[in-house]
């Protein structure tokens, strides 16, 4: 049996190594959904600006994608950056239905108005994730869950004055908390169990 050797100037020599190259298989471009996974892996490990690109990456490609604006608005939520994240949130509500993506977005939309004074789209926002899904847990961060959307609802009321509303959404997070609103005592009582409770839960802003 006779062995046969290509010389480095043979014509089948460069076939035969554009075949290994290639693998006879055409080029794989990353889709939207393979950036913003990616996006969600580097939010994971608080890679929060390198998320931001992966995500942006994604909307520009698919710019109806509503997971790709929903990870925006949670990253730049994580930076501090209130402002940006509600209008990426506000992009992905337009996108996002009843999806298990439609509430986180509501959620975070509801986390990001509060933190920007804007009480009343914080309640309304909140109010309907929680019709959605009362007993929400975050997929991406299960620390992060229902009743961090019920302490917004309760501290969104207190902002806009609305004592009596801000007391039932706080004792759904603990019964046992009375306060008189009507008397300057009772609102300052809610206040400062407002501050507990979001020093309790850690709540994202």
């Amino acid at each position: 049996m006779k062995t046969v050797l290509l010389r480095l100037n043979h014509p089948l020599y460069g076939l035969l190594l554009a075949l290994i190259i290639t693998g006879c298989r055409e080029r794989i471009e990353p889709e939207t959904p393979d950036y913003v996974e990616y996006g969600w892996e580097l939010m994971a490990e608080e890679d929060f600006r390198g998320a931001i690109a992966q995500f942006e990456e994604g909307v520009d490609i698919e710019d109806d994608y509503a997971d790709g604006w929903n990870g925006l608005g949670w990253a730049y939520a994580k930076l501090g950056v209130a402002d940006t994240s509600a209008t990426n949130f506000t992009q992905g509500v337009s996108l996002a239905d009843t999806s298990v993506v439609g509430t986180e977005v509501l959620a975070g939309r509801s986390f990001a108005r509060l933190a920007l004074g804007q009480f009343s789209g914080a309640v309304s926002d909140g109010k309907n994730a929680l019709v959605r899904s009362p007993a929400w847990i975050f997929r991406r961060d299960p620390q992060i869950d229902y009743e961090h959307v019920e302490l917004t609802v309760a501290t969104g009321f207190y902002g806009l004055g609305e004592f009596d509303s801000s007391l039932v959404w706080v004792r759904k997070l603990d019964n046992e908390f009375t306060a008189n609103v009507s008397t300057i005592t009772g609102v300052s009582r809610l206040a400062a169990k407002l501050s507990d409770l979001e020093d309790a839960l850690k709540l994202v802003q």
